[in-house]
């Protein structure tokens, strides 16, 4: 009976010992497996955080061309809405400087024509002078607060142009910085 004993302790050694051998060699593989996927994943993120940052360059890149089109289109834009004003004010001196003179002619033969009433061509002429003027003024005076409302909008607009770029951009730096220091990790 002892050998008996003896050997079932032996087979039982045995079989504990080739059931752990195997347990351990499951491990093995298994921890082998966890690697390679690990490995593969790692691989993937990667490539997928590499593709990412290479559209957001791009994006990034197209943005800017956009933004400086943009510029050279308001500043071009603004150059031409200050020629065009000053233009329109020679215009329209012009047309009351030729109104005037062609006043200033009539009043000039209608004065001799009717010399006996000098007083009343005289108070009539600076009433139509200061009409005249105090319309150029006027006008001119218009023109000014159109133009210089039309520039004050418009540097507004470029400030919150500027504005809104540059935040884009700041998201857009902080937004890579995030993804490097998670990809970093």
């Amino acid at each position: 009976m002892s050998s008996t004993k003896k050997d079932e302790i032996k087979d039982s050694a045995n079989k504990f010992k080739e059931s752990t051998e195997k347990y351990l060699e499951q491990q093995k593989q298994q921890f082998k497996d966890t690697t390679s996927n690990l490995s593969e994943t790692t691989a993937t993120i990667n490539k997928n955080i590499n593709k990412f940052q290479e559209d957001n360059t791009r994006i990034f890149e197209k943005n800017v061309d956009s933004f400086r089109k943009f510029q050279e289109q308001i500043v071009k834009t603004s150059q031409e809405i200050s020629n065009n004003t000053i233009e329109l004010q020679k215009n329209i001196i012009n047309t009351y400087q030729s109104s005037y003179a062609h006043l200033l002619d009539n009043t000039y033969k209608s004065y001799w024509e009717n010399f006996n009433i000098p007083e009343r061509y005289s108070e009539t002429y600076n009433t139509l002078n200061r009409n005249i003027q105090d319309g150029t003024i006027n006008i001119t005076n218009t023109i000014n607060e159109i133009a210089i409302g039309g520039v004050e909008h418009f540097s507004k607009t470029v400030e919150l142009t500027q504005r809104y770029y540059n935040d884009i951009v700041q998201n857009n730096f902080n937004y890579a910085k995030k993804i490097e220091r998670s990809y970093n990790r």
